[in-house]
Order: structure tokens, then sequence, then C-alpha cells
């Protein structure tokens, strides 16, 4: 073999492995970066209690597990349901169940569950083909939850209120068609919650969101009638709560109904700052009410 192949086959052979490490590399750091998008994208679904702490945990693209802290014992348990996430834990009045969102990654539909703590038996509540989120209890044995629907039409998927009374199918509360329906919170029959609005075009409950406004608020109340499984919905437009400087979202509720905190994101000096504010719920009350 002459001297110049060698030397050309070892250039080639070089840059090959280059290659290859450099291939490597890349895939590394992509997996990297998309497992962090992923445990960013699970921050939220976290719950507590005076004695429990539940929150998801994504082990790898496939698996999301809920990990569960006894906060007097400190005793911690990591579960695990097969190749599936575990999503938007919400622990009962009483604090002897929690409600759980269990679904796969790659296939389509989700499974509401009830799984007592004692034991970590699990039942089956209700299936849906499309994404079920945001469980929580109204009273014993009935839960208010987000569903979504994707038009037939090829729009893009919209979310409501759905109200689940074991044993019975699910009963759909609202036609609202909002583009995001997040971290719904009951006390006594009122409803506290975020969304940025409605992508019907005949919707006029809720706002137009300002996304430049210096101050705005996606948290809006409604008040509903539970024995009679309904909504009361004002006859006029709803008002954003909360509305302080920067972009207020993502109220959770005291288990009194008294307090709520919520996510407050600013803009100081060109950076993203976060803060949790804790305020007084606020009453709204309207005496031409109508029922949905």
């Amino acid at each position: 073999m002459s001297t110049l192949l060698k030397k050309t086959l070892f250039i080639v052979g070089t840059f090959a492995a280059v290659l290859l490490a450099a291939f490597v590399l890349f895939s590394q750091n992509k997996q990297a970066a998309d497992m962090q998008r992923q445990r960013q994208s699970f921050l939220d679904f976290f719950a507590a209690t005076a004695k429990w702490i539940a929150f998801s945990v994504p082990l790898d693209k496939d698996v999301v597990a809920l990990a569960v802290i006894d906060r007097i014992t400190n005793h911690r348990r990591l579960i695990l349901s097969g190749n599936t996430f575990l999503a938007f834990p919400r622990f009962s009045a009483d604090g002897e169940h929690i409600f759980v969102v269990r679904g796969m990654q790659t296939a389509v539909g989700s499974e509401l569950l009830s799984c007592t703590i004692s034991d970590w038996s699990c039942r089956i509540l209700t299936r849906a083909v499309e994404p079920i989120l945001w469980p929580v209890e109204v009273r014993k044995g009935v839960v208010l939850y987000v569903g979504s629907d994707r038009p037939d039409d090829g729009r893009r998927r919209h979310y409501d209120f759905y109200l689940l009374d074991s044993p019975s199918q699910p009963i759909r509360l609202s036609a609202f068609e909002l583009y995001n329906l997040n971290a719904i919170n009951v006390f006594n029959d009122e409803i506290i919650f975020s969304t940025s609005g409605s992508v019907s075009p005949n919707d006029v409950l809720f706002p137009k969101p300002v996304p430049l406004a210096r101050a705005s608020s996606e948290i809006f109340m409604l008040h509903a009638d539970f024995e009679q499984q309904r909504l009361i919905i004002p006859s006029r437009q709803l008002e954003p709560l909360y509305v302080i400087d920067g972009f207020s979202t993502l109220p959770t509720t005291s288990d009194d109904g008294l307090n709520v905190a919520f996510l407050n994101r600013r803009i100081t000096e060109n950076k993203d700052r976060y803060n949790l504010v804790i305020a007084k719920i606020v009453k709204q009350l309207n005496s031409s009410d109508s029922r949905f």
C-alpha cells in the first residue's frame, strides 16, 4: 500500500471518528435537553397537605413516576405504573386517597385513577381518548376535572369542565372551548382556575388576552351548583382576578377557601422574574347570574 493511500485512509478514518464522536455528543446533549424540557413540563404537577407531598418525576422520555413523601415520618415512596406517566396528583379531602392521571407518551388516551394511600390500591374512575387534566375532589365520590376535545374539522384541541359523579358517566359542564384550562380549585361551590380564553368566535364570557399589558391575569372564578351539576354563568363578562404588575397565573387555594397562592411573572431588566404571591380570595357575586 502506498504511503499516500495510507495517509488518505488515516485522514478518512480520523474524520469518521470525529464525526461519530460529534454525533454521539450531539445525541447525548439532545437527550439531556429533552429530559430537561420534560422535567420542566412536569413542574406544575405537585400537591401537598399537612401530612403528604406528591409530585411527578420523569425517569426517561416515556416513564414518569409519582414521588410521595410523608411529611411527618419522612417516609418516601416512588410509584410507577409500567411504561406510563403519572401526573396531576391531588389529595382527597380526607387525605386517604390521591387522584392521579395515567397515560402514555406514545399512545392516545388517559385514565383518571383514585388510589388508596395506605396500600396503594388504585381503581380507574374514567377513561378518555383525549387528555384528562387537573382533577379535584368536589365532595366524596365527586370529581371535577379538565377534559378536552379535538374537533373533526382539524381545529386545535380545546378544553372544558367535566364532572364525574361515580359510578355514572362524566358530564360536560361547559362548552367554553378554551385555549387552555389549568390549575382548577374548588371551595364550597366556587371554582377558581386559570385560562387564556376561548377559541370560539362566539364567546363573550372570557375577555381577550392582552399579552403586552403591564399588568394582566388569567385567573378567574365561576360559581357552580354541584348538586344540580350546573355552572352558574354571570350575565356579564368575567373579570380576571389579581391583576397586578406582571402576569398572574396557576392559582392554588387553601383548604379553608380563604387564601390563594399564584405565580406572578414580571420582566425586570429584560429578565423574567417569578414570584409566589399569596392573597385573600376575592368573592365575586352577581344577583343576575344564570345557570348553564
